[in-house]
């Protein structure tokens, strides 16, 4: 069954990358500490920018962003325990130790010093992660949407605090593995993305997010990560970034945040954005994945935002 499974995502796939004209290739990285395997897609040639995904979400979500970006080496990270990247639950040391070694784990795989960073809700906060806790990797980073526990006053969905509950999270993640109508899963997902963005998901996107979480091991991955993060709709105090830290981050930034996002209101969230002394906010139409209500828009800001550092490189001033 996981089989058939794996090759009907893998179909998916490859019809989402057809349909947006991107052509990709596939790789595993093993990294040392913590010891998982990712899964890493690659797409187009040029300068590296390296993509994080968001919890539960596929690496292949991007391809609407990335189609309008070409000149890049976009290389697309599926998180362990995200789409057809080994289960991992997320256990031991701290998670931000674990999300800041898996994304610094994956650019020595690599062969990658430092890069360009483009996070989305979970990937954003490993990216945050990384640029306190190692600042010589991540050159310049896109934080897409509410980057997950980040900032004060972030929120889960109801469905999120439901999988985090000890009476019920067991009941809902057995849930989440069975077989169940498209139409149950995008209404789902719309708690989340919102409803436009949600409805406006092609069949095979909409099944790059569903299918994954009926492969063994995936679904305990998920609620493992999310109870890590989270407690109910809250996010755990320890995983949330302080005055000082924001206050000390030296990397350029760019938060590309939807006006509608369900997390955190962009309002609610421009004090946080403010004390990062290098970061830029840019409120877009949308929600938590607004490329996905306007790629366009989004677009437009990043590459703008990521040809900065392709000057700066050039700059005979530097090295």
């Amino acid at each position: 069954m996981s089989t058939r499974l794996e090759h009907r995502i893998r179909r998916a796939e490859r019809r989402v990358a057809d349909a947006y004209g991107l052509r990709m290739t596939e790789r595993g990285v093993a990294v040392a500490e913590p010891a998982v395997q990712v899964r890493v897609l690659t797409v187009g040639s040029g300068a590296p920018v390296l993509y994080i995904n968001g919890l539960a979400t596929p690496a292949m979500g991007f391809a609407p962003l990335i189609a309008r970006l070409p000149g890049y080496r976009h290389i697309l990270v599926d998180l362990p325990g995200h789409s057809l990247a080994p289960p991992y639950r997320w256990q031991g040391r701290p998670v931000r130790d674990l999300g800041v070694g898996v994304l610094t784990g994956v650019l020595d795989g690599l062969g990658l010093g430092e890069v360009q960073v483009v996070g989305s809700s979970l990937g954003g906060l490993f990216a945050l992660w990384t640029a306190v806790d190692a600042p010589g990797r991540v050159s310049r980073a896109v934080i897409v949407g509410t980057p997950a526990t980040a900032l004060p006053g972030t929120r889960g969905t109801a469905s999120m605090a439901a999988l985090t509950s000890p009476a019920w999270g067991s009941v809902h993640q057995c849930l989440m593995r069975l077989p169940s109508p498209r139409s149950v899963a995008r209404s789902a997902l719309a708690e989340a993305i919102g409803p436009d963005a949600a409805r406006g998901l092609s069949d095979d996107l909409l099944d790059l997010h569903r299918l994954p979480l009926r492969l063994p091991g995936q679904a305990d991955s998920y609620r493992s990560l999310l109870c890590r993060l989270m407690r109910g709709p809250t996010p755990r105090g320890e995983n949330v970034l302080t005055q000082a830290e924001l206050a000390g981050i030296t990397t350029p930034m760019l938060f590309v945040w939807g006006e509608r996002d369900v997390f955190c209101a962009p309002d609610r969230g421009r004090d946080s954005v403010a004390r990062i002394p290098t970061a830029k906010l840019s409120v877009v139409p949308g929600g938590h994945s607004p490329w996905l209500d306007d790629a366009a828009g989004c677009a437009a800001l990043i590459g703008d935002f990521l040809a900065r550092e392709e000057v700066a490189a050039g700059d005979p001033r530097r090295g």
